[in-house]
């Protein structure tokens, strides 16, 4: 049994893991839980050409004119709406069948490919956090630069799509939040993710391999709502949710150098299962021994819809805003993955970014010198 060991500065629980670790004697293992994972968000004042989209009580009366109601009508049925509904029922039902199918009200959560575009405001700025994923630099189309690394190219239209949404609006330092409301609800119904660093010297330079894996046990927490330090998880054995990619340490940042494809299962309701494709990461180390940095790649954009839609009205009018627009956003933005019959992108550019804690990850032996990038 191997147990992946502990901070960026702990020799001893080094020394206990190489004892263990079932793979070259030279060879020391560092494990982590993944406590944040959030779309990286870089929002400020005029990223959105004529301010953000508006609340959901005034893009429902934009709809509703949509679907051919008279101003007048409109001003009495949102008054209503917004006073509760008394006296009018008509607003929310018109809301949630306002797709048409054969020319027929429909589920507009369910067919949003027959809501009319509402076309939402999306993001127009140099600066968003990611990667050049398709390899194009400079030339990469609809592209950003990195406000850390000042990369050009930045492939990351899910940013673009969402973020003159106020819900997923949001900063490093204040996270977008939707995200947060909807990371800390998995976080604490969903098995834990896990991640592991291997090489010869993790204190120097050179080759690694990353493992991704999700634990049988749910993450523990301090009093304060963060993740406990130091915990022993146990990693699932079930092939879905275990990847290796090579990569290194370069002036102490943590790398993926091999692009391969990451799925993790999730949370069964509202995220089944996480798909990432031609990974690119990168992690710095924090003074508590943790990291922090981001994830990137092709994600299918029918997942994140689903993510974002499957809680229907409730969650439109709620938490998230306006559903359907959001769709036609990321259809008309994805930039990966084209349909073979249809020519239709079926994956968007997304940056997440991740905080991680110190873990040990017992249960699991690897060789890193066997470990391809996104093999399983």
């Amino acid at each position: 049994m191997a147990v992946y060991g502990l901070g960026l500065k702990a020799p001893l629980a080094a020394l206990i893991a190489g004892a263990l670790f079932a793979g070259p004697a030279a060879a020391e293992t560092r494990g982590y839980v993944i406590t944040w994972f959030t779309q990286a968000n870089n929002s400020v004042e005029g990223d959105c050409p004529g301010g953000i989209n508006p609340p959901i009580d005034k893009q429902y009366a934009k709809d509703l004119a949509g679907l051919g109601y008279s101003p007048a009508e409109i001003a009495r049925m949102m008054e209503a709406y917004v006073d509760g509904g008394k006296g009018e029922q008509g607003v929310a039902a018109l809301m949630e069948n306002r797709a048409r199918v054969n020319g027929k009200p429909a589920n507009a959560y369910a067919h949003p490919a027959a809501v009319a575009d509402p076309h939402l405001t999306t993001v127009e700025y140099k600066y968003e956090y990611g990667f050049n994923l398709d390899g194009l630099g400079e030339k990469s189309p609809n592209s950003f630069e990195d406000p850390i690394t000042h990369e050009k190219g930045v492939n990351n239209q899910a940013t673009r799509a969402f973020g003159c949404v106020e819900q997923f609006r949001g900063t490093l330092a204040v996270r977008p939040s939707l995200w947060v409301f909807r990371w800390t609800s998995v976080r604490e119904t969903a098995p834990a993710w896990l991640m592991s660093i291997t090489g010869e010297n993790l204190d120097k330079d050179g080759p690694v391999t990353i493992r991704f894996d999700r634990a049988m046990e749910h993450m523990l927490f301090n009093g304060d709502g963060e993740a406990r330090a130091d915990v022993t998880y146990r990693a699932d054995p079930d092939e879905r949710n275990h990847h290796t990619f090579k990569g290194e340490i370069k002036n102490g940042m943590i790398t993926v150098t091999d692009h391969g494809h990451l799925t993790l299962l999730q949370d069964q309701l509202s995220s089944p299962i996480f798909n990432l494709d031609k990974v690119h990461l990168r992690l710095n180390g924090r003074s508590d021994g943790g990291l922090e940095g981001f994830l990137a790649g092709y994600q299918p954009w029918h997942e994140l819809y689903f993510l974002i839609a499957q809680g229907g009205s409730s969650s439109e009018t709620n938490t998230v805003g306006e559903i359907p627009g959001m769709y036609h956003a990321m259809r008309r933005l994805a930039d990966a993955s084209p349909d073979p019959k249809t020519g239709m992108n079926m994956a968007i550019s997304v940056t997440y970014r991740l905080e991680l804690v110190p873990a040990f990850i017992a249960g699991v032996s690897h060789s890193p010198a066997s470990a391809g990038a996104g093999s399983q």
